[in-house]
């Protein structure tokens, strides 16, 4: 009896644990800047740039792809949704291609600073809370806390 006690304590734990998660997800906005002639991008792109296989615009200009910490719960979702695995998980594929001259997308550590290095770096892409954009950078993609994809605005609230 105490072994099913203690199991169901910990089953009970897990869940208020993962829905505490859920409940802090936010809308990830994908941004670059507000000259870069892409008007939008789509899921499979992304992929490609964040896993370094796609390096230059459509227009030649090489892609400058930014990370935050890889313990930044965006980062995480990040991760999680869009390259289908944990930040600690990649670190096998970025060992092997660092000796092809291929390294991870630079991290810089906060929302903040990436608005600012997309804003004053051509051919930058990164992601933020979409809450705290202004018009310093354009969003192309959104991803919304519930895993799903929007190139729509519309359905993010920021109350």
């Amino acid at each position: 009896m105490r072994g099913f006690i203690t199991l169901l304590l910990l089953i009970i734990g897990l869940c208020l644990q993962s829905a505490g998660i859920a409940a802090d997800k936010s809308v990830i906005a994908v941004i670059v800047a507000n000259d870069n002639p892409s008007k939008s991008i789509s899921l499979g792109e992304l992929k490609l740039i964040y896993w370094r296989k796609k390096t230059y615009w459509a227009n030649g200009q090489r892609i400058h792809p930014i990370n935050l910490p890889s313990d930044n719960p965006l980062r995480l979702q990040f991760s999680s949704s869009i390259l289908g695995s944990a930040p600690s998980a990649q670190n096998d594929y970025w060992n092997g291609l660092y000796f092809h001259g291929v390294s991870p997308p630079h991290v810089l550590y906060s929302d903040e600073a990436a608005i600012r290095y997309v804003q004053e770096t051509a051919g930058s892409i990164a992601y933020a809370d979409a809450c705290k954009l202004d018009n310093r950078v354009r969003p192309v993609l959104w991803l919304l806390p519930n895993g799903e994809i929007s190139t729509n605005a519309s359905s993010i609230s920021c109350n």
